[in-house]
């Protein structure tokens, strides 16, 4: 198994969706759109960001994530084109000054981690209720490779290849990480079982 390309990502969740109601596949469809870029010096001006790593600006403008989500993780909710969910999450998180002082901005949220971007080298770390954000963990190196990696992880669970999927990442992500990695498909493991049995 390899990483899916964005492309191949997109393609994965088309079949995994077709027939299905078009409201339940809202949330799972990755689309490009044209996210005007006064929305980045929105953000910048609302967060307080002095530098924004150039990848995730990219993909930002391009994707859909303000209504969209990977297994049990959201980008966003209800906010097809602009980044005020983003906006919100991090003004409303309550240690938002902490997460400012140390460069970072929350991008997604899921059971049991929130995901974050280190603003200005586009790193992803996770953290949980558990670890401070001195202790977060680094998942990805850019937003791109995460984005990789969770439609990837999505399309083991699908197909049942999360061991597959478990290896891969080992190759990928180095320590701590792995634990998110694993999380991310066992979770949807757990929910899968859970739902069977009623």
């Amino acid at each position: 198994m390899e990483l899916l390309s964005i492309k191949e990502i997109i393609q994965s969740i088309e079949e995994e969706t077709k027939g299905l109601d078009p409201e339940l596949v809202e949330e799972m469809s990755l689309r490009e759109v044209n996210i005007p870029l006064k929305e980045i010096e929105y953000l910048k001006a609302e967060l307080n960001i002095n530098a924004l790593n150039q990848g995730f600006i990219d993909s930002v403008l391009k994707y859909g994530w303000g209504n969209f989500g990977f297994l049990s993780y959201q980008f966003g909710y209800d906010d097809d084109n602009s980044l005020h969910w983003i906006v919100e999450r991090n003004v409303d998180y309550e240690d938002y000054s902490t997460l400012n002082k140390n460069g970072l901005i929350i991008i997604a949220n899921g059971d049991p981690y929130t995901i974050l971007l280190e603003c200005a080298t586009g790193r992803i770390y996770c953290i949980d209720s558990e670890t401070s954000l001195e202790h977060r963990m680094l998942i990805a190196n850019s937003f791109e490779q995460l984005v990789q990696a969770m439609g990837t992880g999505q399309y083991a669970c699908w197909k049942e290849k999360e061991t597959e999927f478990v290896q891969l990442m080992a190759h990928i992500t180095d320590g701590e990480g792995m634990l998110f990695w694993k999380s991310l498909v066992g979770c949807y493991r757990l929910f899968c079982a859970k739902k069977a049995n009623g």
